[in-house]
C-alpha cells in the first residue's frame, strides 16, 4: 500500500529550518546573479553593508513560520502547563513536559512565541518540536541548479542565405577535396533568388567566397577528378 511506503522520518525544527534556508538562499542567489550589477556605494563609518545571506535566511525562517501558522505544515512537540519556576526563575518557567509528542495546532503557533527551541505561550509550552520530513520537502523541494542546455538541444537556426549556400555546396558536389571555381559559383548565385528578390552581385561574390576553403581562395580551385595524368609515362 502507498501508506505503508510513506516517509515517516521526523525532522527537528533546526533540521527543517536548515533545509528551508538552503532552498531559499539558493533560489535568491540565482535570481540575484541575473540582475544587473548595482553601483558601488560608499558606507558611512557607522553603517554596515547588508549581508544578503542573512536577509535570505531570515526570509526562510519567516516562510517556515507562516506555513506552521497557516496549517500547511504540521508539527508536534512535548507539551506542558506546569510551571517549575512560578516566580520567574531560570528559563521559560515551564517544566515537567510530557514524554510523548502531541500535535501543535495552527492557532497555537499564532498565539505563542518560538525562541530557544521552545514554543512558549502564557499558560503552556512545547519543546522538542518535530515535523514530517516529507511535508517540508513537499513545500520546499530540494534545490536543483538549472542545467545549461546542450548545443544539440537548441533548435537549429538558419537563414535563407545559409540555406542557399548549402544548396550550392550540394549542387556542385563540393567537399574538402573538390572545390568549385569561384566564377562558376558566382554565376550560379546570380541566377538565384531569396524571398523573391534576386541575389545582388555583392552577395553573390561574398557567398562564392565563403563556401570555398581558404586554401582554395589563395590558390585557385582544388579539384579531385582523378589521378594526375601529367606524371603518367
Amino acid at each position: 500500500m502507498v501508506l505503508e511506503a510513506l516517509d515517516r522520518t521526523q525532522w527537528s525544527f533546526a533540521e527543517a529550518r536548515a533545509h528551508v534556508e538552503g532552498v531559499v538562499v539558493a533560489h535568491r542567489a540565482v535570481a540575484a546573479s541575473r540582475l544587473p550589477a548595482a553601483p558601488l556605494r560608499e558606507y558611512m563609518p557607522w553603517e554596515r553593508p547588508q549581508d544578503p545571506q542573512a536577509k535570505w535566511k531570515a526570509e526562510a525562517l519567516e516562510q517556515l513560520m507562516v506555513a506552521l501558522r497557516d496549517g500547511d505544515l504540521h508539527a508536534q512537540g512535548r507539551y506542558s502547563e506546569e510551571r517549575a519556576h512560578p516566580w520567574g526563575g531560570a528559563g521559560s518557567g515551564f517544566g515537567l513536559h510530557s514524554g510523548h509528542h502531541s500535535s501543535i495546532r495552527p492557532e497555537q503557533w499564532r498565539e505563542a512565541r518560538y525562541l530557544n527551541d521552545k514554543l512558549t505561550a502564557t499558560l503552556w509550552e512545547f519543546i522538542d518540536i518535530r515535523m514530517p520530513r516529507f511535508m517540508v520537502l513537499a513545500i520546499w523541494p530540494a534545490y536543483v541548479p538549472p542545467s545549461m542546455p546542450k548545443l544539440g538541444d537548441a533548435p537549429a537556426y538558419t537563414t535563407p542565405y545559409l540555406a542557399l549556400m548549402q544548396e550550392a555546396i550540394a549542387q556542385f558536389g563540393m567537399s574538402e577535396d573538390r572545390q568549385e571555381k569561384k566564377d562558376s559559383l558566382f554565376e550560379w548565385f546570380l541566377t538565384q533568388e531569396v524571398d523573391g528578390e534576386p541575389i545582388s552581385k555583392n552577395l553573390a561574390d561574398a557567398m562564392s567566397t565563403l563556401i570555398r576553403l581558404p586554401s582554395s581562395q589563395r590558390g585557385g580551385a582544388k579539384r579531385g577528378y582523378g589521378p594526375d595524368l601529367r606524371r603518367a609515362v
